[in-house]
């Protein structure tokens, strides 16, 4: 599961699954993706409680893993988003690469909440393509003339998923002063497990208020009756995670720090050797 292998062999696997098996294969490929078992990177994406925090996960990701190969994401309203291809050096990526790409996001995204969706693609100089509608994917006879490097993809409506709620043996344990008092430490608890549904995620003062049902001035009040700040509490959560993925999975180090959700290894690293004593 944790194999690895070269860029140049990864695309030899894409173009060779195009040509024996067609197109299409790759762009439903990404509906399977999600079914192949546990794997931090999609359980991490998969916890986006809305598009757009699934689209800054995968800019992050793109990031941590050193991508030669980028994807522009541009949502222009609650409901729609457009997608372009491209490299850092300046080249195109091949076309069995982009419908690889393009059908994984379909999936992520659907598998979030994201009902009726449609995905098109530019075709030669006429109107788009419609490859994928309902729950079925479609390509013109002529491959060729799809342009493959840019889509958009539109959505009805979003509903999102329930997550499951972390059991209270898996809390990292906070050691409260006395004087903290039962309603305090409760709400710290309860703003703790809504950070461990989505410990990727880069959370904002303000957001976790607002998931609280707290304003950000009455959240740092309680934080700082615990001795806590917001920054420090988000790493309690994040090193406690991390701990967690090392101890129960084979993922490298640079997945784990994504998936804890810190802004890039180095950064992983520093939080992890201050707050355990270790590398």
């Amino acid at each position: 599961r944790q194999a690895s292998i070269s860029t140049d062999q990864k695309k030899d696997l894409v173009k060779f699954v195009w040509r024996t098996a067609g197109p299409k294969t790759l762009l439903v490929t990404g509906q399977e993706i999600l079914s192949v078992g546990y794997d931090p990177i999609w359980f991490a994406a998969v916890r986006s409680a809305s598009p757009a925090l699934l689209f800054d996960k995968w800019k992050r990701f793109e990031v941590f893993a050193h991508s030669q190969n980028r994807l522009r994401i541009e949502q222009t309203d609650d409901n729609r988003a457009t997608f372009g291809r491209y490299t850092i050096d300046g080249g195109t990526p091949s076309a069995p690469e982009n419908l690889l790409i393009c059908g994984l996001i379909i999936s992520l995204l659907e598998k979030i909440g994201c009902l009726d969706l449609r995905c098109e693609m530019p075709l030669g100089d006429g109107p788009g393509y419609c490859i994928r509608e309902g729950d079925r994917f479609s390509l013109p006879d002529d491959i060729n003339s799809l342009e493959t490097a840019s889509w958009t993809i539109e959505w009805k409506s979003f509903l999102p998923r329930g997550k499951e709620p972390t059991s209270e043996s898996n809390l990292p344990q906070i050691a409260f002063p006395e004087s903290c008092n039962a309603t305090t430490r409760s709400t710290i608890m309860r703003v703790i497990r809504l950070l461990m549904l989505d410990v990727g995620r880069q959370w904002k003062v303000s957001d976790l208020a607002r998931e609280a049902g707290l304003s950000a001035r009455s959240l740092q009040r309680k934080l700082s009756d615990a001795d806590l700040s917001f920054s420090h509490l988000v790493r309690i959560v994040r090193i406690h995670e991390a701990c967690r993925l090392l101890k129960e999975s084979e993922a490298p180090i640079t997945t784990i720090a994504f998936c804890a959700g810190f802004s890039d290894s180095a950064h992983f690293s520093r939080d992890f050797r201050a707050s355990m004593g270790m590398s």
